[in-house]
């Protein structure tokens, strides 16, 4: 655990009507110093409740894991959302659960490897180690080229070479490390029996589903919806532009005096975003802009990308020796300047998905403007109501305690903003749940086992090929449809009385480019 600060001892009241100037002055600084000293105990504080919570979360999963482990197989129930968007029902482990959840649970009935089974397992092992921008051939030389940590994650995971800790998906990582040993030391691995299923994740899902929506092959290529020798790495084009808009404004001159005190409005903002600039300028690579970017077509906030992006400068500037808690205001108002860039550029780079976003947008404003909530029905024929309303909350005094209750049923007022600002990702989400679906019973009708985490698929290593033509071909069927134009007919037909603007132009994606995009899941 870390270290808290002490509680500061409470401040005496004084009535600053009384005080002169000079007093004010010194109260106001003993007040922030106390200030500041009081949110550092509460955010150390904090931490270390996150760090119980997340002890008391593993113990529950690998306490279940026990209970289940002599079973020759387990089902776990699923659950539908609103949007259509599968989940399984159990809350502590499942495959929608951390990266230990999911090392934890294998398919109950194994597969030989075959011809490419363990090429795929090595593929596996270079995506959770991150090593995912290079081809596949060049992930499966990736694990051949650390063959010895491997085989050192095997046989001493706490010993000298901890190379698997170091994982995005450490515990998955273990995992296939085993996997892979196993299969090898079999002495056959083409007969190896596997169980250990192996993912093809989307390229930045979303957008797939925005450039696939509007036909925009400039997009579609920035998200591997083309051919490619190599894939393309969306996060990597924003990172190069947001770096070179913040070493832009960071090499910046300050042409007025800084500590002057009538600085006018325009003068603090250019003050401002000089400094946020230098402060962050530098510290800015992939992993910085990745989380903004894939959340930025599901509706991300401008609050939600500050935070997002917060996350990641406070561990570089950890890194660099930064007392994260004394520059607390300086590194919040820097993130806040990053997270603005980011979108202006995501907004720029991908004018199809914005157009399309903001046509779902304004449409859905319409209909909200009429009192109704947005619904429509989804490609497989899930209906999709939005169920956004105003909560009205009322207190319950009793002799212990007040007890804070809130009424969420269908009667109360729309929430119109939520109606509005929340549809065009749940249109998107019903869309990679569609998609999701058609492959699942796809796979079903082949005898190949299936599961997956809303964009992320998964197989046995031996059916890995195949599943990766099955999902191209769902999503060409889906996307043959002209699902803007049936939506909007949709509309038309429920809110006579709205007349929505035309759908934006298409533009030249071929989507049966898709059967050959190699890196389309990767």
């Amino acid at each position: 655990d870390y270290e808290v600060p002490p509680l500061p001892e409470s401040l005496e009241y004084r009535d600053y009507t009384t005080l002169g100037d000079i007093e004010k002055k010194m109260h106001l600084k003993i007040f922030l110093k106390y200030k500041d000293a009081l949110t550092k105990h509460k955010r150390f504080k904090q931490k270390n409740m996150d760090l119980h919570s997340l002890r008391c979360s593993a113990v529950l999963k690998l306490n279940q894991a026990k209970k289940f482990r002599d079973f020759e197989e387990i089902f776990f129930p699923y659950n539908v959302d609103f949007r259509g968007r599968a989940y399984p029902v159990p809350p502590h482990l499942s495959i929608v659960g951390s990266d230990l959840c999911r090392a934890l649970l294998m398919f109950a009935h194994p597969k030989a490897l075959g011809v490419n089974g363990l090429y795929w397992l090595k593929v596996h092992l270079a995506n959770l180690a991150g090593a995912d921008k290079m081809s596949f051939d060049g992930r499966a030389q990736f694990a051949d080229d650390n063959m010895d940590s491997i085989r050192a994650a095997v046989n001493e995971p706490f010993g000298e070479n901890k190379w698997w800790t170091k994982f995005d998906d450490p515990f998955q990582g273990l995992a296939t490390c085993h996997e892979i040993v196993q299969a090898i030391d079999s002495g056959d691995p083409a007969n190896y029996m596997s169980s250990l299923p192996v993912h093809m994740d989307g390229s930045c899902n979303g957008l797939q589903h925005y450039a696939a929506l509007g036909r925009d092959r400039g997009g579609g290529k920035a998200v591997n919806l083309c051919v490619a020798d190599k894939p393309q790495d969306v996060y990597i084009g924003v990172m190069h532009e947001v770096v070179r808009r913040v070493a832009q404004d960071a090499d910046q001159m300050i042409p007025f005096d800084e500590n002057k005190s009538d600085l006018t409005a325009g003068e603090k903002d250019l003050l401002k975003t000089i400094k946020s600039a230098r402060l962050v300028n530098g510290l800015i690579d992939r992993g910085v802009v990745k989380r903004t970017v894939m959340t930025s077509v599901y509706g991300v906030t401008f609050i939600g990308a500050k935070n997002q992006i917060k996350e990641k400068i406070d561990e570089k500037l950890e890194e660099k020796g930064y007392d994260i808690d004394e520059n607390e205001p300086e590194i919040h108002q820097a993130c806040g300047y990053l997270a603005s860039l980011s979108l202006e550029v995501m907004g720029q780079q991908f004018k199809g998905a914005r157009q399309t976003m903001n046509w779902l947008t304004e449409c859905a404003s319409m209909i909200a403007g009429q009192g109704q909530p947005v619904s429509f029905i989804s490609p497989i024929g899930v209906p999709v109501v939005q169920p956004y309303r105003q909560r009205r909350p009322f207190t319950v005094v009793t002799l212990l305690q007040n007890i804070t209750l809130t009424n969420d049923s269908d009667k109360m007022p729309l929430h119109r903003q939520r109606q509005v600002s929340a549809f065009p990702p749940n249109y998107v989400h019903s869309l990679d749940s569609s998609h999701m679906i058609l492959t699942a019973i796809e796979m079903q009708k082949r005898g190949l086992h299936f599961s997956a985490v809303h964009d992320s698929y998964w197989t046995h290593p031996c059916d890995i090929e195949e599943m990766n033509t099955v999902l191209r071909e769902s999503f060409i069927e889906l996307y043959n449809r002209p699902l803007l134009e049936e939506l909007k007919t949709m509309w038309e037909m429920r809110y006579p009385s709205i007349s929505f603007p035309d759908i934006p132009p298409q533009g030249d994606l071929d989507l049966n480019d898709v059967r050959s995009a190699p890196y389309f899941f990767q």
